[in-house]
């Protein structure tokens, strides 16, 4: 029944996979768990939430700011589209299909402390020891090799980071990993709300909240609804793992897990030789090119220091530090986090000008490079339009006096005389 059950892992859609769905199988399991939930409906995301380990069995232990914590109740248990992850310091309501389960994860969460990272000190800084699961151990990872995969995100933002790699690291078994945190501030102005987002390639919060419909926003949040209503489009359901925050959404079954596994080719898609295919690629991710950062907020540069951890060959355990009384039975890792420096970087963006200041400036190196400013374009149009046509016009409305007064006067002769002078010639 176990190697059964290991089918609800391929509602993780992780890229890499290529599963052989036995479509008679997936009917009999599915048959199965709607009797045991008395034909009710079946949560598949707190399903692989129940049959993953405690968070207790992977964070053995913890010390934040020097004082020793249980890691129990520091962390949650929370399913994302990559797999069931142990979340540290999580301020992201449940997301539970089961009322009664989201109420109890709501009020874990409530009573969880609050750390606020202030030190930067590695002295001083919040420290876990993680060990790795039993060899006969079935649970499905994410990762093929043999190495613990951290994630460092937002605290209100979905658990996994679909817009980019800069905040996961695989840590090792056996190493000691030092991970120093530099956060950069970023703000704009209000000059900059005049500018389309599509110009300035960011939304402020509400307009983000706007767009998705919803309390919160992020290119992460924005990227998950995108694939789920992706999912919407092609299978009329979404995979249970990345539901998220929305309740309007259908799950996905065990039944529709071969639909799901066709939409990941399509979504994964790409063409080889694209730029000479005519027409738009069929891949889905074109699909959420709306999907832009924030214009305020917070991004972290992460690096690591590893070194590697001296095993206990004797069997005794360690003797001092977070390690006292452990052995290497089952690997092990330490990990450390804090602030590299004392100060953060600040940017913010202003909008330095407008398309009159640019047409000014435009002019002003036209000035500079060809001796005359735009003035002088509009005054040689005018000379080559409008000044012989009001000459023309003249030339045909006016009383012209005999030839042999007019003399030899030049063009410019009738533009000299003065308005309203009149000319008398004798008989």
């Amino acid at each position: 029944m176990a190697e059964r059950l290991l089918v609800l892992a391929q509602f993780y859609l992780n890229p890499l996979d290529t599963p052989q769905l036995d479509e008679a199988q997936l009917q009999r399991l599915h048959w199965l768990l709607s009797s045991y939930h008395n034909d009710t409906g079946y949560s598949v995301r707190d399903i692989l939430r129940q049959l993953s380990p405690d968070c207790g069995e992977l964070i053995i232990r913890g010390i934040v700011y020097g004082s020793p914590v249980n890691t129990s109740q520091m962390f949650v248990k929370r399913p994302t589209s990559s797999n069931v992850c142990c979340i540290f310091n999580y301020r992201r309501p449940s997301y539970s299909q089961i009322a009664h389960i989201r109420a109890e994860d709501n009020a874990e969460m409530r009573a969880q402390r609050k750390v606020v990272f202030e030190s930067n000190s590695i002295l001083n800084s919040v420290q876990f020891v993680l060990q790795d699961t039993p060899e006969d151990d079935q649970t499905n990872t994410f990762m093929t090799n043999n190495a613990f995969q951290l994630t460092i995100f937002p605290q209100e933002d979905y658990a996994t980071v679909q817009s980019t790699t800069l905040g996961e690291i695989l840590v090792d078994h056996n190493t000691i990993v030092e991970i120093p945190i530099q956060p950069t501030f970023f703000s704009s102005s209000e000059g900059v709300r005049t500018v389309s987002p599509e110009a300035r390639r960011c939304y402020f919060p509400e307009e983000g909240r706007k767009l998705i419909n919803q309390s919160y926003y992020s290119i992460d949040e924005c990227l998950l609804l995108c694939r789920s209503k992706s999912m919407m489009d092609h299978c009329g359901c979404v995979s249970p793992p990345m539901i998220g925050s929305s309740t309007d959404l259908k799950y996905c079954s065990l039944p529709d897990l071969p639909c799901l596994t066709k939409w990941k080719s399509i979504w994964y898609g790409y063409d080889e030789f694209a730029y000479l295919q005519e027409g738009e690629s069929q891949a889905a991710q074109g699909q959420c090119t709306h999907c832009l950062p924030t214009c305020n907020g917070v991004s972290f540069r992460i690096t690591s220091n590893v070194a590697p951890m001296r095993l206990n060959y004797n069997g005794t355990g360690y003797r001092t530090g977070l390690l006292k009384g452990l052995t290497n039975e089952r690997p092990l890792a330490v990990i450390k986090f804090f602030f590299k420096l004392r100060f953060a970087q600040a940017t913010k963006s202003e909008l330095v000008s407008t398309w009159v200041v640019l047409l000014n400036r435009f002019g002003g190196i036209l000035s500079l490079m060809y001796g005359f400013s735009i003035v002088s374009y509009i005054e040689i149009f005018y000379y080559l339009t409008g000044k012989w046509f009001v000459y023309i016009c003249r030339a045909f409305t006016k009383r012209q006096p005999p030839r042999a007064v007019r003399g030899n006067n030049s063009l410019y002769w009738d533009e000299l005389m003065p308005k309203g002078l009149g000319l008398r010639v004798p008989n």
